[in-house]
C-alpha cells in the first residue's frame, strides 16, 4: 500500500498580499534575478512596460475590477500554481484554473520533481480555500458572481445619490448627502447585494433585502417643535421626494411606508413594558418612522431611504428631560429608550458604517470575507442577531479587532481564514471580565505595519503606538473600571472605540451567551487543527454546525415558507473529496410531532426564487424573523429562542431559570401555568409552568409555518 504523507506548508503574508500585480526583476539591469523569475513562475511570468518607464517582468492575477473576496484566493492561486509547476501536486479547480494549470504543466524545469499523471502525485489541501465556501449562499453559487459584488452594489448607491441630488431644486430644502448604513454597502453583509432583473420597475425574490440610506437636508428652523407635527412633516418630504423621483425615472416603482419601533421592535431598543404604560395614540408617534423603497433599474437594488432629522434627536431629549422633572419615570424611560434608538439609527450606525467601510475598503482587503466567515459561523451556531444574540455590529467589530489591535505580536491577518482564526481565537481566549478590549480605528492604517505592530503583554493588556493617545486610553480604562465596579461586566462580550467609551452604542452580550461562544469558539479551533494535522477537511463542516441537542426543545420550520433559505452554504460547502457530509446528505427525521393534523408530507424541494407566498412588492418581508419576534414578545420571561437569521429552518428554545421552578399559585402569574398535585409554597399550592402546553401554543401561533417540534429535555 502507498504511505500517505501529510506535509503543512504555513504561508505569512504581508499587507500587500493580494495585490494584482506581482513585480519582478528587470531583464536589462538584473539578468539572472529574471532568469530565476522565469524559472519560478515560467509562461506566467510576462514582460511588461509601467507607468515610470520601467521594464519588468512581472505576473498578473487579475483585472482592477476584481472583487475583493476574489482577492482573497489570490496566495492560494499563487502557491497551488507553484506546487503544480514545481512538484507536480494536484489542486483543486477553485484554487487552480485550468489555464494556470497548462501554464504550469508547459515546460516545467529539469529540476522539477514529481509526476502530474501519476496516480500517486501528491493532493493539494489548502483549508483557507476550503473555509471559504461557507461565507458563500446557494443564490452566489448559481449566480453570475461577476456582477453579485459590493462594488455593483456601491456603484448602485452612489448613482442613486447623484439622481436625488439632481431633484435639489423640486423639494423643499436641499439635499446635503445620502448615509448608507446597511452591511452590504460596506462589505459587511453575508453575501453581497443581490440585484434583481426589474420589469416596469418590479422583480420579485423569495426575499428582497432592502439596502438602509439616510437622507440628510440642509438645516432650517421651520421643523415644528410638536413630535407628531415632525413625523408628518418627515412625511411629507419623503412623498415628495418619491413623487420627484417617480416623475424623473418612470420606470422606477417607489413606495412610501412607515415602520413602528415599539413593542418587540427587530432595533432592540424599545421594550413594550415602557411604551404600553403611555395613553393616548398621539403618545405613539416617537415610535414611529416613514420611508421610502426605490426599486433601483440600474443596480437592481432596492434602496430604503428615510429621513435624518436633527431636531427630531433635540426634541426627544427635551422631552425625556421634562419627565424626568415632572417624576413621571416610566415615560421618561419611553422617550431616553426611543432617544437612543433615534441616536443608534441616525449616528451611530452611520459612523460605524464610514469606519468598517474605510477598514475593508482603504487598509485590509480580507477584513470584509473575515466578517462574513465570522456572521457565518455566528448565524450557523443561532447566535446573530436576535433578541440574545451578538448584534451585527458587534459581530463587526470583533472582527476588526483582530485587524487594527493584532495582540501576542502578530501582524494584521494577511488572508479571510487567519482573520476568522483568530476571531475565534479571540472569543476563546479574551479574559473579558479582567481585560478591556478596544477597536483602534485610527490604527487601521498601520496596523498592518511591521514596524508599529502591537506587542501584547503577558496579560494581553492593550499598549498602544499609533492611533489612539495616552490620554484618550485612559478615558478609556477609567470607564472600564467604572464598569467593573458597577458590576456591568461580569464576563460580557465588552467591545468599546473611542467614540463609544461604555459600550452603549450596540450593548453588551450577556455573560451565560459570551461563555457559550467561548465553548463553541474553542470546539471550532480544535476541528480546525483535527483537519490540518490530518490533511483532510471531512470534519470542518463540524465548524458551522450547531449542536441541536443543547436545546430543549426544537421547532422544525416549513421549508416552502422559509424565503431565505437561498442564503444558507452551497451543497459544495459540505462536501469532503466528492462525499457529501451528514449536513448535506438527506437525514432521517427525528422531530416528533405534538399536535398530528400539522404534519406536511415531504416534498422534492424544487429552487425558486419567485415570492413563495405569490404577492408582489413585498420588500423585507421574512415571516420567520416576525414569527420569531412575536415568541420572544409572548413568552420572553419564560423561554429564550434561538434561529439562524440566514434561512435556518430551525427555531431552538431554552427554559429560562425561572421556569423550571415551582411558584406559589396566584390568579396573576403571567404565564400557561398547572398546578402540582400534594406539592405547596409556603401556604399555597405549587405550581409550574405547562411547558406541553406552551409548546401546543407555539404550534398554534405558528400555523402555516411550524411543520411540528421535537422536546428533548421537558
Amino acid at each position: 500500500a502507498t504511505r500517505r504523507h501529510v506535509f503543512v506548508v504555513g504561508v505569512v503574508t504581508s499587507a500587500d498580499a493580494q495585490r494584482l500585480v506581482d513585480l519582478g526583476p528587470s531583464p536589462d539591469a538584473q539578468p539572472q534575478d529574471a532568469a530565476q523569475f522565469r524559472t519560478l513562475w515560467g509562461d506566467r511570468a510576462e514582460l511588461r512596460r509601467f507607468r515610470d518607464g520601467s521594464i519588468r517582468l512581472a505576473t498578473v492575477w487579475g483585472a482592477n475590477a476584481m472583487p475583493l473576496e476574489q482577492r482573497a484566493q489570490i496566495v492560494p492561486r499563487m502557491l497551488a500554481f507553484l506546487l503544480r509547476r514545481h512538484f507536480g501536486v494536484l489542486a483543486q479547480p477553485e484554487l487552480l484554473h485550468a489555464d494556470d494549470q497548462s501554464t504550469a504543466d508547459c515546460a516545467r524545469p529539469s529540476e522539477a520533481i514529481g509526476d502530474v499523471t501519476a496516480e500517486s502525485a501528491g493532493r493539494l489541501f489548502s483549508l483557507s480555500s476550503r473555509i471559504v465556501e461557507f461565507a458563500s449562499t446557494r443564490d452566489l453559487s448559481e449566480s453570475d458572481t461577476d456582477r453579485v459584488t459590493f462594488e455593483a452594489a456601491i456603484a448602485g448607491f452612489d448613482q442613486l445619490q447623484r439622481e436625488v441630488k439632481a431633484l435639489e431644486e423640486k423639494l423643499p430644502l436641499r439635499v446635503l448627502a445620502l448615509h448608507a448604513v446597511a452591511p452590504g454597502l460596506r462589505y459587511a453583509s453575508l453575501a453581497p447585494p443581490k440585484p434583481l432583473a426589474l420589469a416596469q420597475g418590479r422583480g420579485d425574490d423569495a426575499y428582497v433585502e432592502p439596502l438602509h440610506v439616510l437622507v440628510e437636508f440642509t438645516t432650517s428652523n421651520k421643523w415644528p417643535d410638536d413630535m407628531a407635527a415632525l413625523h408628518k412633516v418627515k412625511s411629507a418630504f419623503l412623498l415628495r421626494l418619491a413623487e420627484c423621483y417617480a416623475a424623473a425615472h418612470p420606470s422606477t416603482h417607489v413606495d412610501v411606508s412607515s415602520r413602528f419601533f415599539g413593542y418587540s421592535a427587530q432595533d432592540g431598543l424599545l421594550t413594550g413594558a415602557s411604551s404600553v404604560q403611555l395613553a393616548g395614540a398621539d403618545d405613539f408617534d416617537y415610535e414611529r418612522d416613514s420611508f421610502v423603497d426605490i426599486r433601483h433599474i440600474s443596480s437592481g437594488l432596492t434602496f430604503r431611504l428615510s429621513v435624518l432629522c436633527e431636531p427630531e434627536g433635540a426634541l426627544l431629549a427635551h422631552k425625556a428631560q421634562e419627565m424626568v422633572r415632572a417624576g413621571l419615570s416610566a415615560q421618561a424611560a419611553a422617550l431616553q429608550c426611543a432617544h437612543r434608538r433615534w441616536l443608534r439609527t441616525t449616528q451611530w450606525r452611520a459612523m460605524h458604517h464610514r469606519q468598517i467601510l474605510d477598514l475593508c475598503q482603504r487598509h485590509h482587503p480580507a477584513a470584509s470575507l473575515t466578517i462574513r466567515l465570522l456572521k457565518r459561523w455566528l448565524s450557523r451556531h443561532m447566535l446573530l442577531g436576535q433578541s440574545v444574540g451578538v448584534p451585527d455590529e458587534t459581530a463587526e467589530l470583533l472582527a476588526a479587532r483582530v485587524f487594527t489591535d493584532p495582540w501576542n505580536g502578530l501582524a494584521a491577518p494577511g488572508s479571510a481564514y487567519a482573520g476568522f482564526v483568530r476571531c475565534l481565537q479571540l472569543l476563546a481566549e479574551w479574559r473579558w471580565t479582567e481585560d478591556m478590549c478596544v477597536v483602534d480605528f485610527a490604527a487601521a492604517g498601520s496596523a498592518d505595519s511591521e514596524d508599529s505592530a502591537r506587542v501584547a503583554s503577558a496579560r494581553r493588556v492593550w499598549t498602544t503606538t499609533d492611533g489612539l493617545s495616552a490620554d484618550a486610553y485612559a478615558t478609556l480604562q477609567a470607564a472600564f473600571d467604572a464598569a467593573i465596579q458597577r458590576k456591568d461586566v461580569r464576563g460580557a462580550l465588552r467591545i468599546v472605540t473611542a467614540e463609544d467609551p461604555n459600550a452603549e452604542w450596540w450593548g453588551t452580550v450577556s455573560p451565560v451567551l459570551t461563555r457559550r461562544l467561548q465553548s463553541l469558539a474553542r470546539a471550532s479551533l480544535q476541528t480546525i487543527t483535527d483537519c490540518i494535522s490530518l490533511g483532510s477537511d471531512s470534519t470542518l463542516p463540524q465548524v458551522f454546525t450547531a449542536p441541536l441537542t443543547d436545546y430543549d426543545f426544537v421547532i422544525k420550520l416549513d421549508k416552502d415558507v422559509v424565503c431565505r433559505q437561498y442564503e444558507q452554504p452551497p451543497a459544495s460547502a459540505f462536501t469532503s473529496d466528492g462525499v457529501q457530509s451528514a449536513e448535506s446528505a438527506p437525514r432521517k427525521e427525528v422531530f416528533k410531532n405534538l399536535l398530528p393534523s400539522m404534519q406536511h408530507a415531504s416534498q422534492v424541494h424544487v429552487k425558486q426564487h419567485a415570492n413563495v407566498f405569490g404577492q408582489s412588492d413585498l420588500v423585507g418581508f421574512d415571516p420567520v424573523a416576525l414569527f420569531v419576534r412575536d415568541l420572544v414578545g409572548v413568552y420572553r420571561d419564560s423561554i429564550l429562542f434561538f434561529n439562524d437569521v440566514h434561512g435556518g429552518r430551525c427555531i431552538a428554545g431554552l427554559w429560562s431559570p425561572t421556569a423550571r421552578k415551582t411558584h406559589p399559585f396566584t390568579a396573576s402569574m403571567g404565564a400557561n401555568m398547572m398546578l402540582l398535585e400534594h406539592e405547596k409554597v409556603g401556604t399555597k399550592p405549587a405550581a409550574t409552568l405547562n411547558k406541553r402546553a406552551v409548546v401546543e401554543e407555539i404550534i398554534r401561533l405558528g400555523e402555516g409555518l411550524v411543520e411540528n417540534v421535537v422536546m428533548q429535555n421537558e
